[in-house]
């Protein structure tokens, strides 16, 4: 049976990484570890993961919401874990294992920690995994067999079908088709029913969305791990458009469900704090990057695209996010 690693990242939200590994634990049908890279959150995420791990506290779920059975009954606890550094050669028998980041390293980085303990660990496939969701039982399988079929040999990144957690019957997608002429992407399935109408389309996927990627030994040998060039966004479409470059393919296992809560919300407001605007920074610095390496031919139309934006964000008289467009696009906001 082919081995998985599944690699959780936490940052502030103990509560939801403790909340997925309950879910994930229940899986079925395939051989897995579960690594919880700890990304240098500045609270008490640490010694609250840990405690949870030993069964000192227990976890708060609403027994109204209709994922309650994914993670309840919990499991028995203590769990089998260690705590190990990326060198570390005695986990082997963990069904859980915490590395601690002493410093916030962003979405890859912490995720990288995490893929490299698996290539140096003997794992077949790893599983990068948002912290803020739960799984169907099968889910994993699903995967395995997914990258297993002959017909899916060039696949090298796979994506599950993302549903949305507190609206459990609708899709957040099934990855994205990205038009490097507008900068857009169309999620494929985006924030409709699911009655399996969209399972068949996607052919042409161009990334899978970040909160389910599912990636093989032989893909990270030969293409490398996650970008770290970007710290929060755009880190999947890069990945993605290393893959397409190296003659891999991204493909969606359908078979395969995930709840995703979608993580803290940047707002739309107006008004965004400090953080939001941060977040935005991000966005379109990481945007502008990802043309450079990628689709520089394409790079005046997103320009004039960002442009157009930011002539909106001043009509509203969102001043802020305007002047964060421009600050990406002549490139002073080096503090990033």
């Amino acid at each position: 049976m082919k081995k998985v690693c599944v690699i959780l990242v936490n940052y502030k939200t103990w509560q939801d990484t403790a909340e997925c590994m309950e879910s994930v634990l229940k899986a079925s049908g395939a051989e897995f570890q579960i690594v919880v890279v700890e990304n240098g959150s500045p609270d008490d995420s640490w010694e609250k993961l840990i405690a949870w791990a030993d069964g000192q506290i227990t976890l708060p779920v609403d027994s109204e919401n209709p994922l309650y059975a994914y993670s309840h009954p919990p499991v028995t606890k203590p769990l089998n874990y260690a705590v190990a550094d990326t060198a570390s050669s005695d986990t082997a028998d963990a069904d859980v294992v915490f590395i601690r980041s002493m410093e916030n390293l962003g979405f890859a980085g912490g995720n990288n920690i995490g893929l490299r303990y698996m290539l140096s660990h003997g794992f077949d496939y790893a599983w990068l995994l948002n912290n803020d969701t739960v799984i169907e039982q099968d889910a994993i399988q699903e995967l395995v067999a997914f990258m297993e079929a002959p017909e899916n040999s060039t696949v090298g990144i796979a994506g599950s079908k993302l549903r949305l957690y507190h609206r459990p019957d609708t899709l957040q997608g099934l990855g994205a088709i990205f038009n490097p002429y507008n900068g857009k992407s169309r999620i494929v399935g985006a924030q409709q029913v699911d009655h399996g109408q969209f399972d068949s389309q996607t052919e042409g996927i161009t990334y899978a969305i970040g909160a389910a990627m599912f990636v093989g030994r032989n893909f990270l040998q030969e293409v490398g791990l996650m970008s770290e060039d970007y710290f929060l966004y755009n880190e999947e479409n890069d990945w993605s458009a290393r893959a397409h470059r190296a003659g891999w393919k991204v493909g969606i296992a359908v078979k395969s469900i995930v709840y995703h809560k979608q993580g803290a919300s940047t707002g739309n407001s107006p008004k965004k704090s400090k953080l939001q605007i941060k977040a935005l920074q991000y966005k379109y610095r990481g945007k502008i990057l990802l043309y450079k390496k990628y689709y520089r031919k394409q790079l005046p139309y997103l320009y004039f695209h960002l442009f157009t934006r930011s002539m909106r964000y001043i009509a509203k008289g969102n001043f802020k996010e305007a002047q964060v467009i421009y600050a990406a696009i002549f490139n002073t906001n080096k503090e990033l």
